[in-house]
């Protein structure tokens, strides 16, 4: 397995492997890798001829100090990780090879999608995926973008970045691999006590009642009762809201099958935890 410091690097051996027509299949992470990631990359390997993963912490994208300075860092468990799921390539860069001096600022109408939910609770932060996102497509120019489809509104914002800069890739969207017991498998839960990993699945059981619910309850009513249920158990809502899956648009009525889906953040002994379900 390589594994790239520079872009210099990196450009160089891409061009070796497009010239011997192989394809790209690219998975963005920031490290603290789970298995939740190793399903992005098995997934790649099954269809492309080159799996890349790239590992950076984007500062641009957290807008609470705190929580970057929090963030796990385990490089040397995630490059053994990869080098047995049979990865490529990892590109591991400093934040001035992704960020050099003078690189023009990506601008993208994010509409809708920057108003709601993460939007107005993490000022900047899908400014932030936006310019980091479009500096690892435009270095790498995959064919194929794996994406774990717990991060449900940035992938969403990812969509759009992609629908304007780089119509030639395509974006495979792969479900939220799970704990045994539902809590959505994340690189937070690292901070977690046992007993809090416990109490979060919570948080996955509240999101199949929900679902459970589709046009049988008042929708406003099954939210609110969601919330109350939640708080018993010291999770700390942030927003649990339904929106259309295709525009985000938050809604108090039930949707078309298939186009409904409800988001939920929460803080759990101080670490903030997202998940969703679509029905």
């Amino acid at each position: 397995m390589f594994i790239f410091k520079t872009h210099t690097e990196l450009s160089a051996w891409l061009l070796t492997q497009k010239a011997l027509h192989k394809t790209i299949g690219f998975v963005p992470t920031m490290g603290a890798l789970h298995s939740g990631h190793i399903a992005l990359v098995l997934q790649s390997r099954k269809e492309n001829d080159i799996t890349l993963v790239s590992i950076f912490v984007n500062p641009k994208q957290f807008n609470n100090p705190i929580d970057f300075e929090k963030y796990p860092m385990t490089a040397d468990a995630d490059i053994a990780t990869l080098q047995q799921a049979g990865c490529d390539a990892v590109y591991m860069p400093q934040v001035e090879d992704i960020y050099p001096p003078h690189l023009p600022h990506v601008n993208l109408e994010l509409g809708m999608l920057n108003q709601v939910l993460e939007g107005p609770k993490r000022p900047g932060h899908f400014d932030g995926v936006v310019q980091v996102v479009h500096r690892f497509f435009s270095l790498i120019h995959p064919n194929k973008v794996y994406l774990g489809l717990k991060d449900f509104q940035q992938c969403k914002v990812i969509q759009a970045l992609t629908q304007q800069y780089f119509s030639s890739i395509q974006l495979v969207f792969c479900p939220t691999e799970r704990e045994a017991n539902g809590l959505a498998k994340s690189s937070r839960n690292m901070r977690l006590s046992k007993e809090a990993k416990h109490t979060a699945s919570a948080i996955y059981h509240i999101l199949q009642t929900i679902a459970a619910k589709y046009k049988k309850e008042n929708l406003s009513d099954v939210l609110a009762a969601s919330k109350l249920f939640l708080q018993t158990k010291n999770i700390t809502v942030e927003y649990l809201e339904c929106a259309n899956s295709d525009t985000l648009a938050l809604t108090t009525q039930w949707q078309e099958p298939g186009h409904n889906v409800v988001l939920l953040a929460g803080y759990l002994e101080n670490v903030r935890l997202i998940d969703n379900i679509q029905f």
